[in-house]
């Protein structure tokens, strides 16, 4: 090998030599870093791990429900404050949405925007499009170019014919003392600001002559007529349902005209007495608890079914909102048979009623002939009382439905007092 080769060779592995050189040293510069990562990587996972596992068995986290501000609750804790913290009597639209002589002061409004800003800043300027979700709860488009509002609920038939009004259900019952009004009532002689007064009762509410004539002067309950008149009666036409029923109906029910009476839904009859002229008469259209009671989380179980109204297509808000409400006979007709002919305090004990309580509402079964008058209530099925064609009915079949009166009530067993009432006639 010549002096060249060998020299040349010797640089090849002097270079080689240096390359592990460095190579070793990087290693030995890198590795500690990695160890440490995974060191500690292994030591925050092992706490994760023991709170992963605690989680485990404590069970899923629970988390508050979702608030819906697209709703208002007055039912919720920091909603139920005083009245005039939100409403202003007399709102300032109160000449407008009553026109002329039917105006009057009135609380007839939501509440301005400064009511919920108090505590919904945040919600009012939410990042949400086309509005925040919070405007629907008063505004009809929830959109900063259509202002509009819905009707509110104090406005009667405008409220309850708008979209909001459809299946509404108040937050309120409405503490009313008949006792301590229908003497008065009845007094009243009938004037033209009576009848304005009472103008909520549309041409559906008008009642026939022959009805009308029905009631003497000196009866006890003329003064029931001044708030509770049939709605939509049949009268002399030939047609006596609400819908047109299916040609196989027989025997089975189907809601007919003259079912229901109306209730004042407004203030508007409230404050013919109450007004904010007549300082004296209290409470005054301020005092809004006096009347406007909180309702029950849950409430009061009634007669309706809801199935059954869509099923004969009842839509009328002022009959479903009756409807609703029928905490005895679902299927009753004020208009039918010989009812017109009675005295409402036959069924109705006024003066003993509570409106805020469902037991003393209800309509009990001797008033229907088990007291002694015989109407549907008799000595035997012979002598045609419907009570007791119903028993029999019960009796042959367990699965027999007392459709006669009730919808719901109708299919869950007999009460007793409906047994004692025929025992009782039987024995007189």
């Amino acid at each position: 090998m010549t002096s060249r080769a060998a020299a040349s060779s010797t640089n090849r592995y002097r270079i080689i030599a240096l390359a592990l050189f460095s190579l070793i040293a990087l290693a030995a510069l890198v590795a500690p870093r990695f160890i440490a990562t995974a060191n500690g990587a292994s030591i925050e996972a092992e706490p994760q791990a023991r709170a992963s596992a605690q989680q485990r068995r404590r069970g899923a986290v629970v988390r508050p429900p979702r608030v819906d501000y697209t709703h208002f609750s007055h039912r919720t804790a920091q909603h139920q404050l005083a009245c005039d913290n939100c409403h202003k009597f007399p709102s300032s639209n109160w000449r407008q949405v009553r026109k002329k002589d039917d105006a009057f002061p009135d609380i007839a409004e939501y509440p301005e925007h400064q009511s919920c800003l108090r505590c919904h800043r945040q919600q009012f300027f939410a990042r949400e499009r086309p509005a925040p979700a919070i405007c629907s709860v008063c505004h009809v488009a929830n959109s900063p170019r259509n202002t509009t509002r819905y009707p509110f609920p104090s406005l009667g038939a405008a409220f309850l014919n708008s979209p909001r009004g459809e299946n509404f259900t108040s937050d309120f019952q409405v503490f009313f003392p008949h006792d301590k009004h229908i003497e008065i009532i009845g007094q009243l002689q009938p004037t033209d600001t009576l009848e304005r007064n009472v103008s909520f009762i549309n041409a559906s509410f008008t009642q026939d002559k022959k009805q009308k004539e029905a009631k003497p002067a000196d009866s006890p309950d003329k003064s029931c007529s001044v708030c509770h008149q049939t709605y939509m009666p049949q009268g002399t036409s030939d047609q006596e349902y609400v819908t047109q029923p299916p040609k196989t109906l027989s025997d089975a029910f189907w809601l007919k005209k003259g079912t229901f009476k109306t209730i004042p839904n407004g203030h508007t009859s409230c404050f013919a007495c109450h007004s904010q002229d007549n300082t004296d008469l209290k409470p005054g259209p301020m005092d809004c608890a006096t009347c406007h009671k909180l309702a029950p989380a849950t409430p009061a179980r009634t007669d309706f079914d809801p199935k059954v109204a869509a099923a004969e297509g009842i839509n009328d808000p002022v009959m479903l909102a009756a409807w609703r409400k029928r905490t005895s006979a679902a299927n009753f007709r004020h208009e039918g048979g010989m009812h017109p002919d009675l005295s409402c305090m036959d069924c109705h004990k006024v003066t003993t009623m509570n409106t805020l309580d469902a037991e003393s509402r209800k309509v009990h079964v001797l008033s229907c002939g088990g007291g002694g008058a015989g109407c549907h209530v008799t000595p035997t099925s012979d002598d045609g009382g419907a009570l007791n064609l119903e028993l029999d009915g019960r009796k042959a079949s367990a699965a027999f439905q007392c459709a006669k009166c009730h919808l719901i009530y109708g299919r869950e067993q007999m009460p007793a007092s409906h047994v004692k009432a025929i025992e009782a006639f039987q024995k007189k």
